[in-house]
């Protein structure tokens, strides 16, 4: 199956769902990039009552969207961020067999953590190795893509953010968020249920909104389909 038609195909599904329930007014969010390519590690032990870990996912900026200040534009760079998460244990998994797509869902618990400094611009910095966004997972899932050995993972949870960076984008300082995010890794299919671990991270969003979850779809699937782009390229250079 076609990659970039796979990853396009569930981006613009999430999107369109994203139009049918969302306000008209766009949400008020904060999207931290992760560009490819990146450094970090993805990984899952196999073992009954493991999680999904994330460690030292490398995040470039962070985009105020629709904020009431700072909104648009190249966004904030992020100076040495870092995305780190676990969650809680596996909850389940499935696929035909090995050779075959598979997906693992995991339960809520565990933590998300971006830490680092931000150069904000007409304004005062936020110090390197500040803790720029602190979480709790509600769910993530990882979908075996079927092609070249991609998989993608999707997670959502509840977080609180640096004030420095909610002032900066015009949001009351303890302004409690949900989140969704996205991370494409490349690794081999172990088989349903089976242990992975990747250091092949490509490109990912960390979204944020103030309003409720669902409303973050149209972000979260329009971030889908620039990832899709990204790794298209990627590969074509390859």
């Amino acid at each position: 199956m076609n990659l970039k038609i796979t990853m396009a195909a569930m981006g613009l599904g999430l999107w369109v769902m994203g139009l049918l329930i969302t306000p008209s007014a766009m949400a008020m969010s904060l999207d931290f990039n992760i560009s490819a390519p990146t450094s970090g590690t993805v990984s899952y032990n196999g073992l009954v009552g493991g999680g999904l870990v994330g460690s030292n996912i490398e995040v470039d900026n962070v985009v105020g969207l629709s904020t009431p200040a700072n909104a648009g534009g190249a966004g904030a760079p992020c100076i040495s961020c870092a995305l780190n998460f676990s969650t809680g244990g596996l909850t389940g998994y499935g696929g035909p067999n090995p050779n075959n797509s598979g997906w693992w869902s995991f339960a809520s618990g565990g933590t998300v953590t971006i830490t680092g400094g931000v150069q904000l611009q007409g304004g005062s910095d936020i110090a390197l190795g500040s803790t720029l966004l602190n979480g709790t997972f509600n769910s993530a899932f990882v979908q075996d893509l079927g092609s070249q050995g991609f998989k993608v993972t999707f997670g959502t949870f509840f977080d609180t953010k640096h004030p420095d960076l909610l002032a900066y984008y015009g949001l009351t300082p303890g302004t409690p968020f949900q989140g969704a995010f996205t991370l494409l890794f490349a690794s081999p299919n172990p088989g349903p249920g089976g242990a992975f671990t990747s250091t092949s991270v490509f490109s990912g969003n960390v979204v944020n909104t103030v309003v409720p979850l669902p409303a973050a779809a149209l972000f979260f699937g329009s971030g889908l389909l620039g990832l899709a782009g990204a790794l298209r390229k990627k590969l074509t250079l390859a």
